[in-house]
């Protein structure tokens, strides 16, 4: 728990006045539902800690569907600790990850995958994709597992069509059952490779900060941040495990990635953050090669795993200059010379990055998976679907609905209309603290 401007205490459950009533100094009446309140709040011990505002829903009208009641309070972690304390001492717990929301789909105030488009949408990295994900959590568009089961019921519909009419002059093709059943197969396809595309946009444009040891890879990226989050030391190997910065740019996230030095070494924790950052290379969107007049070498290593995408950085160069050809930028991060170009820079790739996954991912089919579980499902149903088609001509009318059917219900469990209890708690756990 860190400082913040506001603090927020969530509480839910059936009957919480008058069990916290004793939160507040002074005791404090069930309130009057869907206002705000301005209130003190006190310790265990009864003193008062903290004012601020409490507003309180009454079941079923809330979020979860339950009573809540909400504390905004200063956010200094000290005094929230200490509240948090006294609530749980009257008989809350805290939260699981994604609890709030749990408890919203169970009694039935969010569908499933509601839930999980919203899990997606906060974790958007760019303004784009929180967009795109924003029409499918309000309806604007409808989600591939919803359309996907439409189509599975009409296909339902013609196999019972086959079956109740194989008598009369009704006849079903089965060319146009196979056709229906390509039109699925295709459907998944396109919702999974548009899954794929879009995981790796989802991470971000990812910065690697890699060179030799002691060039000033850690401060420059705490000047990047505007903050020090990395260990600064004339000592070489201080770093020795990938450390993540986040920039929030108009264009979307910059991830920037500090990592050890490369360096042949016989510490065995050093080696495995050199290892970590080997491996990154090939994965990060880009790669900044630094160096500086104590400490240089030529990225081979990085040329070796990727043929794009590397840029070089003199660091230190109100030290010295680099030679020509040396570098793309010449940066201090004591005086800041460069900085602001720099970071100019990583705003225009990460600008380009974003808008051309955009054009790229809109190419391949409107709207997007969103979990791995629903990937992962689609697998399942492409399988079925398979087997299906290969065994029409084998099989009766009435055991080919019957397996449709029992497919079915993996498209309504997916769905979240039937329940399946391991599944939900996998797929909220997922969630943040507090949703």
């Amino acid at each position: 728990m860190i400082s913040q401007p506001v603090g927020i205490i969530r509480l839910s459950g059936n009957g919480l006045f008058p069990k916290f009533s004793t939160l507040m100094v002074p005791p404090m009446e069930e309130p009057e539902p869907r206002r705000v309140y301005r209130i003190r709040v006190r310790d265990r011990d009864g003193q008062p800690i903290d004012d601020g505002l409490l507003l309180y829903f009454k079941s079923p009208h809330s979020l979860t569907g339950e009573d809540v009641l909400e504390l905004q309070l200063h956010g200094n972690p000290h005094s929230l600790r200490k509240i948090i304390s006294h609530a749980i001492c009257l008989g809350a717990r805290q939260a699981r990850p994604g609890e709030f929301l749990y408890r919203a789909y169970l009694h039935h105030k969010i569908s499933l995958l509601k839930a999980e488009s919203l899990n997606k949408l906060i974790q958007a990295p760019s303004f784009e994709q929180y967009r795109s994900q924003f029409q499918e959590y309000s309806g604007q568009r409808r989600s591939p597992i919803e359309l996907l089961r439409e189509q599975w019921m009409d296909l339902i519909g013609l196999f019972y069509v086959a079956l109740d009419h194989s008598e009369d002059d009704i006849v079903v093709e089965k060319d146009l059952i196979l056709q229906r059943i390509q039109d699925i197969l295709e459907s998944i396809r396109l919702y999974r490779k548009a899954y794929r595309h879009s995981k790796k946009r989802w991470k971000g444009f990812s910065v690697l900060i890699t060179g030799p040891v002691n060039s000033g890879k850690s401060s420059l990226f705490n000047r990047l941040l505007g903050d020090s989050r990395a260990l600064v030391s004339d000592i070489p190997g201080t770093t020795r495990d990938l450390l993540e910065g986040r920039i929030s740019s108009e264009f979307g996230d910059i991830i920037l990635l500090d990592s050890a030095g490369i360096r042949k070494t016989g510490d065995d924790i050093e080696k495995q953050g050199i290892r970590r950052a080997i491996k990154e290379i090939k994965d990060v969107s880009l790669v900044l090669w630094v160096n500086s007049p104590d400490m240089h070498s030529n990225p081979e290593i990085v040329i070796g795993k990727r043929k794009t995408g590397i840029v070089r950085v003199w660091n230190k160069c109100d030290l010295r200059p680099a030679g020509r050809g040396h570098s793309d930028f010449e940066v201090s991060s004591r005086t800041r010379k460069g900085i602001s170009r720099l970071y100019r820079f990583l705003e225009e790739k990460a600008q380009s990055y974003y808008q051309d996954e955009n054009e790229e991912e809109g190419n391949l089919l409107e709207g997007d998976l969103s979990s791995h579980r629903q990937y992962l499902f689609l697998d399942r149903l492409a399988k079925h679907l398979v087997s299906l088609r290969d065994s029409l001509e084998q099989r009766s009318w009435e055991i080919l609905l019957h397996d449709l059917e029992r497919y079915n219900q993996e498209i309504q469990l997916a769905s979240g209309l039937v329940t399946h209890q391991m599944i939900y708690d996998r797929v909220f756990q997922s969630f943040c603290i507090g949703k």
